[in-house]
């Protein structure tokens, strides 16, 4: 998340506020790609691992793992990877930089790019380990794991009971300090939060339990949940896992806004790049974009494409006379001209530079283009802007046109077709200049 010199200031002040969000967050935020290598890593590897995030880029979390943990948490998370869903819960132990055990809690979301196509994960991992206690590197106690662990975590019988429930889950079902045991679920997450006995029947029929999400106490839970089985795969119960993602959510949001605001931005500056400041007309980057695309469309469909060239008679005397305010005056009334109806739609009006203008007329033939020359010409002149110097007294203007006319092929591909199309515009323009001016030529290729 950069911010160049073209960026406005408000979006200077919110990228600099997410930033500020991100470094002051308890929790490491983190972006792997779809190899599963670290491109995103907030400050906070530092804390809980003791590397920098430059040391982090281009590594996989497994790098910072003791094999065996490698080996188990790389086999859950390709499941994970592979049905490209959110996850939530999944406790790893990790080796920091000085050789101490720490157990971080993860959970993250899937990233597409805009066609759909996988990219990656963004999560968080919390650090999980001041509630557990001194760890031994070669065994974490399950039972000092689970009952500490800050995911709400509980076992479920398949009569929607509670079997078991550690401290998180109890603080979320608002029954810390009473025993949960024996109660069903629905007592205090009813099915329109948590439909278990919904779950169950997916379960049954061998389909997972696609990950939602719940809201309690006006906080957002990650809900997880895996079948238990007996030896003989009968289903017995189920694991519930509620993840906290208020925060993350919380940040997901003000990303979305912050990127919307300034793809928005970046819509407005792409627009300001493609138009000419002084007369507010599409400029020549814009006209040399169009016209390779028209060009293209008229030799594939086979229809034909024209192209006016407009210059200002007299333009340089009546600066020299009237002064280049003056002139730039004149040159943003034929620009008012040129976008006040006489073009359809689809018509292109650019300046293409200094008093020269050009208009791209898509499925228009010859004798069509040179009816709306005409029209641009005498509409013009009967504007009636002063030129005492030139011989009618007043700005008129000369018009070239080049006709392709949709059946000929495209001799030299669609680059060429273009140039070719604008240099004889441009010949027939100098044509009508050299012919008296105030007029209109046309050429078909």
């Amino acid at each position: 998340m950069t911010a160049n010199d073209d960026t406005p200031d408000s979006d200077r002040r919110e990228i600099q506020r997410l930033r500020e969000i991100i470094a002051h967050n308890s929790d490491w935020l983190w972006e792997v790609d779809a190899q599963g290598r670290y491109t995103f890593c907030s400050g906070h590897s530092q804390q809980m691992l003791g590397y920098s995030p430059e040391e982090m880029l281009g590594r996989t979390p497994f790098d910072f793992m003791p094999p065996d943990e490698a080996e188990r948490v790389g086999a859950e998370f390709a499941l994970i990877v592979a049905e490209q869903r959110p996850f939530s819960g999944l406790i790893n132990r990790n080796l920091r930089a000085d050789g101490r055990m720490v157990v971080l809690e993860t959970s993250g979301i899937p990233l597409f790019a805009e066609d759909g196509t996988f990219i990656g994960y963004r999560g968080i991992d919390r650090d999980i380990t001041p509630a557990i206690g001194p760890l031994n590197p070669r065994l974490v106690q399950l039972e000092a794991l689970y009952a500490a662990a800050p995911v709400a975590l509980g076992l479920v019988d398949r009569e929607g009971r509670l079997v078991n429930a550690n401290h998180a889950l109890a603080r979320l079902l608002g029954t810390e300090g009473q025993p949960v045991t024996g109660h069903t679920v629905a007592r205090y997450l009813p099915p329109e939060q948590l439909d278990v006995i919904a779950m169950f029947a997916r379960l049954e029929a061998g389909e997972e339990v696609p990950g939602r999400e719940l809201t309690k106490v006006g906080r957002s839970y990650q809900v997880t949940a895996q079948a238990v089985r007996n030896l003989d795969g009968t289903l017995i119960g189920m694991t519930l896992a509620l993840t906290d993602v208020t925060e993350l959510q919380r940040v997901r949001l003000q990303l979305a806004e912050a990127n919307a605001r300034l793809a928005n931005a970046n819509a407005q500056l792409s627009e300001l790049a493609e138009t000419d400041y002084l007369t507010g007309l599409p400029n020549r980057r814009r006209f040399d974009e169009t016209l390779l695309v028209e060009v293209a469309r008229a030799v594939r469909e086979r229809l034909p494409l024209s192209l006016l060239m407009l210059d200002v008679d007299f333009f340089k005397t009546y600066n020299d006379h009237y002064g280049h305010q003056a002139g730039d005056e004149c040159l943003r009334a034929l620009a008012r001209l040129l976008r006040e109806g006489i073009f359809r739609p689809a018509d292109l009006p650019c300046r293409y530079g200094g008093e020269e203008f050009a208009v791209i007329l898509p499925h228009t033939d010859a004798l069509a283009a040179g009816q709306v020359a005409e029209r641009l010409r005498t509409q013009l002149q009967a504007a009636g802007l002063p030129h005492e110097l030139a011989p009618t007294g007043q700005i008129t203007a000369s018009i070239g046109i080049a006709t392709f006319d949709g059946r000929s092929s495209a001799r030299a591909g669609t680059g060429g077709l273009a140039a070719e199309l604008v240099g004889v515009a441009d010949r027939c323009l100098y044509a009508a200049k050299r012919d008296g001016r105030n007029r209109v030529t046309t050429e078909v290729l």
